[in-house]
């Protein structure tokens, strides 16, 4: 049985995690967030997290039809591999070493996809979609910057597939523990994209209820990329989850 964010919460105070030697809340380190992960059951060992990942990745590769990709912040890596699998050639990165190590050990054929740059120093190169999927609210606006600079000037993403909660946590203290810093609005999100060149889809990614899609305005030339921006029906959704 996996645990509940109260439940967690409870056992945190019991074993000091997120609280520093004043009692009083931090942020989790690599190795708290990786173990409260694992006891939340947001990984590969949980089947209903495989299935959501594997009906979202087949979605991706169905919607889009593109040939490389990459992922900011991995996390356990099922996503990363979801893709890879169905062909998608992904690479990922993120900053917990404990995360990479697990990936590592899940999915040893793919282990020089996952990189560990907790800074997004390293090189990627140009690619056709760049996933983010509950990452942003992680990150500073000094530190969004730089992410949306290298996504411009070296990425250069025809396509984003974006997440991030615009909601705050009912339960005291988790979005403080979980590093949850900087929570957007969906409007405030599109803007932000707007402004470094990247429209917003009438589709709804889906993965959460305030998923966006967005397309760079340097490919809407090409009218597979600008079809993207047209609202999926119903049934061609249903059927790329298939």
């Amino acid at each position: 049985m996996y645990l509940t964010i109260e439940q967690v919460l409870e056992r945190n105070k019991a074993r000091g995690y997120g609280y520093d030697e004043n009692k009083k809340i931090r942020p989790l380190t690599s190795e708290e967030f990786y173990t409260i992960s694992c006891e939340m059951g947001l990984n590969q060992d949980n089947p209903q997290y495989r299935k959501m990942f594997d009906k979202f990745s087949k979605w991706v590769v169905r919607t889009l039809k593109v040939k490389t990709g990459l992922e900011i912040g991995s996390g356990p890596g099922y996503f990363l591999y979801s893709l890879n699998k169905l062909g998608l050639e992904t690479r990922g990165m993120d900053g917990n070493s404990f995360s990479q190590a697990y990936f590592k050990s899940k999915h040893p054929e793919f282990a020089d996809r996952y990189h560990l740059d907790p800074f997004f120093e390293q090189s990627y190169g140009e690619v056709d979609v760049l996933l983010t999927i509950e990452v942003f609210e992680h990150i500073n606006d000094e530190g969004l910057e730089s992410v949306f600079k290298k996504i411009r000037e070296q990425v250069k993403p025809k396509v984003i597939v974006f997440s991030s909660t615009p909601y705050a946590d009912p339960n005291p203290g988790w979005d403080e523990q979980w590093g949850h810093i900087n929570m957007k609005p969906i409007e405030v999100w599109d803007a932000l994209f707007a402004k470094n060149g990247f429209v917003v889809s009438k589709t709804i990614p889906p993965i959460t209820a305030w998923a966006r899609m967005y397309v760079n305005e340097s490919a809407l030339s090409e009218p597979k990329y600008r079809k993207l921006l047209e609202k999926q029906s119903w049934l061609a959704r249903k059927l790329a989850r298939l």
